[in-house]
C-alpha cells in the first residue's frame, strides 16, 4: 500500500459552496466542517485531479486512447454514462463491468490539525477565515449591472494550505512508479478548484509527496505497462466442515470517522442513508478483511454458518435494537410508552401513535431508552466535460444524507465452531471503508473487535405462546418460491428453522387481536439491491420490516429454550449470512409492561463548579511552517475586522465626539484627506494633522489632535480581546506595529463619520 501526502496551497480566495443560502446575509455559503472551518471535499479534488490527469494522458498517448488512458481509468475508476435518451434501454450484457477507483482518499483536505484546533476554539478567528464578497449580474445587452441581481457570496480566504492523504493499492514497483508519475503530472497541471475559478477564484497548487520518491520526467515519454486487471473471483469450493451447534461470537464496535451512507432509498436527487448499517453492507468488508480465509468464510455465509448482523447505534456501549412496532405513545406525549401487546390503553389515552422510528436500548430493571441517530446533508454535482457545468443526463446536482461522524455502532459476527481456524476475529480490527462513495469523503470507520460470551436462552411464556421480535428485515418464500410478506409463510419459515435446530413437527398459528390488545404489528420492507461488480440492479427484496412483532400459538409440537436460542443465533428465512432474518423470542420488552422512566432527583445536588479553561496554545514558526503562515494571515484579518468593529462602537458612544460639535464639515473633510494620505509612520501623520489644525484655533484644533493618539494610548482605548485574536507567538507586538496606522485611521474615520451624521441630523431638525 502506497500513501500519498497531499498539500493544497490556495493562492487566491476560494469558494466551495453548500448549495444553500443564508437569508438576508449571503447568496451562497461556503462548505464548513463541524468546527466551522472551510475544507476541500475529496469529491471536488478527485474531479479536478482526474481532469488534469486526462490532459496529461492525452498529451502522452496522442489522439488515440492508449495505456496512459487505461491508467487514468484504473486510478479514478470508469465513467459509465447512460444518456437520458437511452435511459429505458437494457445495458449491453457483453459490456465490461465498471471498474472501481484504485485511488482512495482519506477524507477531505483540511487545515493543518494544530491550526484547525486553535482556530476552532476562538470564534473571532473562525469568522476571519471567510468573508463576504459582493457581486452583480451584467445585462448581456447593455453590459451594465442588471437591476435586482445584487448578490453576496461567502468566500474562504486564500493563502492557506490544506493537507490530506490518499492511498494506492499494492502493485509491482514498475507499475507503482508509472501510477505515481501520472498522478504527479496531473497535480502539476491542476491550477484551480471550486466555484468561480474562471473569474480568478480558487487558484491553487497541489503538491504530492510519496516518501523518498522523486518524479522522473522521462517516464511520461515511454509506453507504460498495463495497469493491474480486476480481481478474479475465487471459484474454488472449500470443504464443508461438519455442522456444529456452538457458535463463536464477536462484537464489532464501529466508530464513524467520515459521513457514512448506508443506502436506504432515493427520492428524486436525494439519496437517504439509513440510521444503521445493514449486514449485507458489512459482509463484503468482513470477507475482505478475513484475507486468505475468504473462500471458507464465503461458503459459510452462503450456507448460513457465518452471520453478520446489522450495525445499530449504541448508548454507553450497549447496542440498540429496532423499535418494536407494538410500542406506542399518546399523541403529544412521547415520554409515556405503552406496550400494546400486553398493556391496555386507558380511556384518557385512547388516541395513541405507534413509535415505529428509531432504536431502543434496554437494560434489566430500567425503562427503555430511544435513540435517533444524527445525520449530515451534503450537496454534490456531476460536471459535464463539454459544458463544464452540471447536466441532468449525468446526474446533475444530488444530495447525500449520511450518518454524522462520531456515531458509534455495534454489530455481531457469528461463526459456527470448526468453520474458521482460531484467531480469525483478530483480522477484523482496523480502518474500514463502508457504504456509498467510500473512495473519497464518505465511509471511513474504525473497527475494534471484542469476543462475546454465550448468550442466555430465551424463556418460555406462561401462556405457551411465542412472541417474535424481528431485529432485521426478514425474507421468506411462499409455495411458489416467491418472496412473500404473508404471516403464514413466516410461520412456515420458523417451523423449518426449529426443525433444523432439532425440533421438528412444530406448527404455528397466528394469534388475532383480542381484549383490546395488539398481538401482531408489522410492516412490509422493500430493499432495492445492487450488484457492484456488474454495475446492474438486482431484483427487489420484499419481506418483513425490522421492528415487526408477531404472536403465534404453538398448535403442534413443543419448542424448548435450546431450540429458541439456536434459531436466534442462526436466523430465519433467506440470506441469513447477510444479516436478514434476525429474531428475538419472548423478549421482556414484549412480554412485560413498559416501566415509566424515573425522574432524576435534583435535591441536594451541588452546582457544577466552573471549569477553568486552559491557556490557548500559540503556534511557533519552527514547528509547522504551513500552519504558522496561514495563522498569520488569519489573525491579521481578524485584527482588522475587530479594529473596525471596536472603532465604530467607540464612535457611537460619543466620548470623544463632544469636542467636535461646532467643527465645520469643510474642516472635517480636510482632516479626512490628511488621514487618507499614503504614510506608514504614525508620527509623520500626526505632524501633518498638527500643521493642519494649527490654523483652526484653540476651539477646534485640540479636539482634532485629541483623536490622534498613538502607541499604547491608542490600543488602550480600543481594548481588543487579544487572547481571542492571537494565534502565533509574538503576534501582539508584530500586529501592533503593522496595524497601528490602520487602527488610527479606523478610529478617526469612524468618529468623523458619526459626527457628520449627527451634524446633518441636527441641521435637518433646525431647518424643519
Amino acid at each position: 500500500m502506497t500513501v500519498l501526502q497531499l498539500r493544497l496551497t490556495m493562492l487566491s480566495d476560494w469558494h466551495i459552496g453548500t448549495g444553500t443560502v443564508t437569508r438576508g446575509v449571503t447568496t451562497s455559503r461556503v462548505l464548513r466542517d463541524d468546527d466551522g472551518l472551510p475544507f476541500v471535499p475529496a469529491k471536488t479534488l478527485v474531479g479536478v485531479w482526474r481532469d488534469a490527469c486526462e490532459v496529461a494522458a492525452r498529451a502522452c498517448d496522442g489522439d488515440t486512447a492508449g495505456r496512459w488512458h487505461a491508467w487514468v481509468e484504473y486510478l479514478f475508476g470508469s465513467q459509465p454514462a447512460y444518456p437520458a435518451a437511452e435511459a429505458g434501454r437494457t445495458p449491453d450484457p457483453d459490456a465490461s463491468a465498471p471498474r472501481p477507483a484504485a485511488l482512495l482518499l482519506d477524507g477531505p483536505l483540511r487545515l493543518p490539525p494544530a491550526l484547525g484546533q486553535a482556530i476552532a476554539a476562538r470564534p473571532r478567528l473562525r469568522e476571519a477565515v471567510t468573508f463576504v464578497k459582493p457581486g452583480v449580474a451584467l445585462d448581456p445587452r447593455t453590459r451594465t449591472a442588471d437591476s435586482g441581481k445584487l448578490r453576496f457570496d461567502e468566500m474562504a480566504r486564500g493563502g492557506v494550505t490544506l493537507v490530506g492523504k490518499a492511498v494506492l493499492p499494492d502493485m509491482t514497483s514498475q507499475q507503482s512508479f508509472y501510477a505515481t508519475t501520472l498522478l504527479w503530472a496531473g497535480a502539476e497541471l491542476l491550477e484551480g478548484i471550486g466555484g468561480k475559478r474562471r473569474r480568478g477564484a480558487g487558484r491553487c497548487e497541489l503538491e504530492m509527496t510519496v516518501g523518498n520518491w522523486k518524479p522522473n520526467y522521462s517516464l511520461l515519454a515511454k509506453n507504460p505497462p498495463d495497469p493491474p486487471g480486476p480481481p478474479r473471483p475465487d471459484t474454488t469450493t472449500p470443504d464443508v466442515p461438519a455442522m456444529a451447534d456452538a457458535w463463536q461470537r464477536v462484537r464489532l464496535t464501529i466508530e464513524v470517522r467520515t459521513p457514512l451512507i448506508a443506502h436506504g432509498r432515493t427520492i428524486g436527487n436525494l439519496v437517504e442513508g439509513l440510521g444503521h448499517v445493514p449486514g449485507w453492507t458489512l459482509l463484503p468488508a468482513v470477507l475482505s478483511w478475513l484475507g486468505p480465509l475468504r473462500p471458507e468464510a464465503g461458503g459459510a455465509a452462503r450456507r448460513g454458518d457465518l452471520v453478520v448482523t446489522s450495525a445499530t447505534p449504541t448508548r454507553d456501549g450497549v447496542p440498540s435494537r429496532p423499535m418494536p412496532r407494538v410500542l406506542a405513545s399518546p399523541k403529544g406525549d412521547e415520554s409515556k410508552v405503552v406496550n400494546r401487546m400486553t398493556q391496555h390503553v386507558s380511556k384518557k389515552d385512547e388516541t395513541v401513535k405507534p413509535r415505529a422510528s428509531g432504536y431502543v436500548v434496554t437494560r434489566p430493571g430500567e425503562a427503555p431508552v430511544v435513540l435517533r441517530p444524527e445525520f449530515v446533508t451534503r450537496t454534490h454535482n456531476t460536471i459535464n466535460d463539454e459544458k463544464q457545468r452540471p447536466t441532468e443526463d449525468l446526474g446533475g446536482v444530488y444530495v447525500y444524507r449520511a450518518l454524522r461522524p462520531g456515531t458509534v455502532l455495534a454489530a455481531e459476527v457469528r461463526v459456527r465452531d470448526g468453520v474458521l481456524p482460531d484467531g480469525w476475529a483478530d483480522r477484523l480490527a482496523g480502518s474500514w471503508r463502508l457504504g456509498r462513495s467510500r473512495k473519497d469523503d464518505y465511509g471511513r470507520v474504525d473497527v475494534t473487535v471484542e469476543p462475546l460470551p454465550g448468550r442466555p436462552e430465551p424463556e418460555l411464556c406462561a401462556d405457551g405462546r411465542l412472541r417474535v421480535w424481528l431485529l432485521s428485515d426478514t425474507l421468506v418464500q411462499d409455495e411458489r418460491l416467491r418472496l412473500s410478506a404473508d404471516i403464514r409463510d413466516l410461520a412456515s419459515a420458523l417451523s423449518a428453522a426449529f426443525a433444523a435446530a432439532g425440533t421438528p413437527g412444530v406448527v404455528l398459528e397466528r394469534v388475532l387481536e383480542e381484549d383490546g390488545l395488539v398481538p401482531t404489528a408489522f410492516a412490509v420492507s422493500r430493499t432495492e439491491s445492487w450488484h457492484t461488480g456488474w454495475g446492474l440492479p438486482r431484483p427487489s427484496l420484499l419481506g418483513f420490516a425490522a421492528g415487526g412483532c408477531l404472536t403465534f400459538e404453538i398448535t403442534e409440537g413443543r419448542v424448548g429454550p435450546e431450540a429458541l436460542a439456536a434459531v436466534e443465533l442462526a436466523g430465519v428465512g433467506l440470506r441469513r449470512g447477510e444479516g436478514f432474518g434476525q429474531v428475538s423470542f419472548n423478549d421482556p420488552l414484549l412480554t412485560q409492561a413498559v416501566e415509566e422512566p424515573k425522574q432524576p432527583d435534583k435535591t441536594g445536588e451541588q452546582p457544577d463548579e466552573a471549569v477553568e479553561q486552559p491557556a490557548p496554545v500559540l503556534l511557533r514558526k519552527r514547528d509547522d511552517g504551513d500552519a504558522h503562515a496561514a495563522a498569520e494571515l488569519i489573525e491579521q484579518a481578524a485584527w482588522r475586522a475587530e479594529i473596525w468593529r471596536t472603532a465604530e462602537s467607540l464612535a457611537n458612544k460619543g466620548d470623544v465626539l463632544d469636542r467636535f460639535q461646532k467643527v465645520s464639515v469643510t474642516r472635517l473633510n480636510s482632516l479626512r484627506g490628511v488621514l487618507d494620505q499614503d504614510s506608514r509612520d504614525p508620527e509623520t501623520l500626526r505632524k501633518r494633522v498638527a500643521l493642519l489644525t494649527e490654523r483652526w484655533g484653540d476651539r477646534d484644533g485640540p479636539a482634532a489632535r485629541e483623536l490622534m493618539t498613538t502607541g499604547d494610548a491608542l490600543w488602550n482605548r480600543l481594548e481588543l480581546p487579544l487572547t481571542e485574536l492571537c494565534l502565533t507567538e509574538g503576534a501582539e507586538e508584530r500586529l501592533r506595529d503593522e496595524l497601528g496606522l490602520e487602527a488610527l485611521r479606523a478610529l478617526v474615520s469612524a468618529c468623523l463619520a458619526v459626527h457628520t451624521r449627527r451634524a446633518a441630523a441636527a441641521h435637518a431638525g433646525a431647518g424643519s
